[in-house]
């Protein structure tokens, strides 16, 4: 018989950053925040069992991008999606911003319902670079 401690597994649970956006998040809701931290992990399984990570044909992980907001309402990870990454490059371009920054300040709305692909999401985004890489503006 092996003895296993559930208790880091809460913890671990219980420190995990919240997501941003939700599945029952409705059109018009807008995170922000100074962006904090932006990194790589496994991307979980759409309709997998929890905690599920989703592979390629060949066994891998898929690695899908998170930013992580001090929000008003504490700390918030968005899970970027290929939409939500053309969002933020759109409002990197509008704010003239060559890099994406921690320090910064990012806010994202989620528009919709993607008309040509129902599971996906459309987003808008703006993004403020830090004063240094802002070209003094």
């Amino acid at each position: 018989m092996t003895s296993t401690n559930f208790g880091q597994r809460f913890a671990r649970a219980a420190a995990k950053i919240p997501s941003a956006f939700g599945k029952n998040s409705t059109p018009g809701t807008t995170v922000y925040g100074r962006i904090t931290n932006i990194g790589e992990q496994p991307k979980l399984k759409f309709n997998g069992a929890p905690g599920e990570i989703d592979t390629d044909e060949n066994g891998n992980p898929i690695m899908q991008l998170f930013i992580t907001l001090e929000t008003p309402n504490g700390l918030r990870n968005l899970n970027a999606t290929s939409r939500m990454e053309q969002a933020i490059g759109q409002a990197m371009n509008a704010a003239g911003a060559t890099s994406f920054d921690i320090g910064a300040t990012l806010s994202v709305t989620y528009s919709g319902p993607d008309p040509d692909y129902e599971k996906a999401r459309l987003y808008t985004a703006v993004y403020t670079p830090t004063v240094a890489n802002s070209g003094g503006r």
